[in-house]
């Protein structure tokens, strides 16, 4: 039975902030929607953040043909919403997400079959997937309207290289079927891995020696050089490394206030090249995994063509050799907005603190999802021209007004 508009909007408003809580969705990534009448539904505006979102903030959209009222813009997948709507007459609260272990699962291209038992009154049989186009497109709505009508009893959709679609009767009841699809799909990750590696018991460190012995790559570092993060302020920036805070000139790369470590070059270097006022050092297991292979990240997620670049390559920082090994990893990072550093993780560089919180969190799904994919024998990547016109989109209009409030 379709909401009155007014609760509607509220439950709206409170999904998003609930999806963020549980893990579901970050940043503004993602969209939801609940049914109002046979004719319309509510839906998150585009490029707005969940937390600051408001009942007047959420937008009416026609299900027949997506036109909206007001001057608020709706979710630029507003159509996967009315497709859903417009075939399943009892669905009536729609999530799209980015939960990281279903998106990994999409990757592979695989439909869920023979859902496990534990999970399967909640999701069915079947988990089905779409055919990836890239987002916000007409070629993704129509996509995901196909797979929706061939599969008419699944209330969950896997949208390759992206994300998520489930379909609720209820508000309750569509994050049910999100929740259970996450705990699914980390399941079969998990299975996946101990079927390939005959192991008996899961253990993510495990998991990433496994990778790194496919790679040839050894085996997890014992420990990682604090590159540091800094804060660009004028023509200085200030550099924080184990603890310790020194604010270095950007000209000539003197400390103003003690003694320059040896990585003060690396963020003098990026400074000097790119356009950012941030630098952060991410030492997370699994992209620290990905760097000890010393190969370049190439796009397998949407949102990490849009937000790191439209691939993220490798550098090495040796200690003997700062200068050139500086100069490396600053054209490494030249048009992106992450690097990785051969054995240590990654620099990420923003201009803000919900850049560099984006990209904090898509390097991480991301390499978790080299390493899980690896294992599954599927790696297929996003588009090379996707990739260009998602990350051309997303730096002049997206990462802009998401920061406009």
């Amino acid at each position: 039975m379709a909401y009155e508009i007014e609760e509607a909007k509220r439950l709206v408003v409170e999904a998003g902030k609930k999806l963020i809580e549980t893990g579901l969705i970050a940043r503004t990534w993602g969209n939801v929607s609940a049914r109002i009448s046979d004719e319309q539904f509510v839906i998150t505006p585009s490029g707005r953040a969940y937390e600051d979102l408001t009942p007047d903030d959420i937008v009416t959209v026609n299900i027949a043909d997506c036109s909206y009222e007001g001057d608020i813009k709706p979710s630029s997948e507003k159509g996967v919403h009315a497709a859903a709507y417009r075939h399943h007459p009892t669905v009536d609260f729609v999530i799209h997400t980015h939960q990281k272990a279903a998106t990994i699962v999409s990757i592979t291209g695989m439909e869920i079959r023979n859902v496990y038992k534990e999970f399967a009154p909640v999701l069915g049989d079947k988990i089905p997937s779409a055919k990836y186009a890239m987002s916000t497109t007409e070629s993704l709505r129509k996509k995901v309207e196909t797979c929706i009508m061939m599969n008419p009893s699944s209330r969950a959709i896997l949208l390759r290289h992206h994300g998520t679609l489930c379909m609720g009767d209820s508000y309750d009841d569509a994050f049910d079927i999100a929740l259970t699809l996450e705990k699914c799909c980390e399941k079969i990750i998990k299975d996946n891995f101990l079927r390939h590696s005959w192991g008996n018991v899961y253990n993510a460190e495990d998991k990433r020696n496994f990778y790194l012995k496919k790679q040839n790559a050894g085996s997890m570092p014992g420990e990682i050089c604090d590159l540091g993060s800094s804060v660009l302020n004028g023509s200085m920036f200030t550099l924080t490394v184990g603890g310790e805070t020194v604010d270095i000139d950007l000209e000539t790369g003197l400390a103003i206030n003690g003694i320059a470590p040896k990585c003060a070059k690396i963020h003098r270097e990026i400074y000097l090249s790119q356009n950012c006022s941030l630098i952060s050092h991410i030492t997370d297991p699994a992209t620290v995994a990905v760097s000890c292979t010393g190969k370049p990240m190439i796009p397998m997620i949407d949102d990490f063509a849009q937000i790191a670049g439209t691939d993220v390559k490798c550098a090495q920082w040796v200690d003997g050799d700062t200068d050139s090994c500086a100069k490396s990893i600053a054209k490494a990072a030249n048009s992106r907005n992450a690097v990785l550093v051969k054995g240590c993780g990654a620099l990420i560089t923003g201009n803000n603190d919900g850049d560099m919180e984006a990209l904090k969190i898509i390097m991480n799904k991301a390499s978790e999802a080299v390493i899980d994919v690896n294992i599954f024998n599927r790696e297929h990547y996003v588009p090379k021209m996707e990739c260009f016109l998602m990350r051309t989109v997303y730096l002049a209009k997206y990462s802009k007004q998401i920061d406009k409030k």
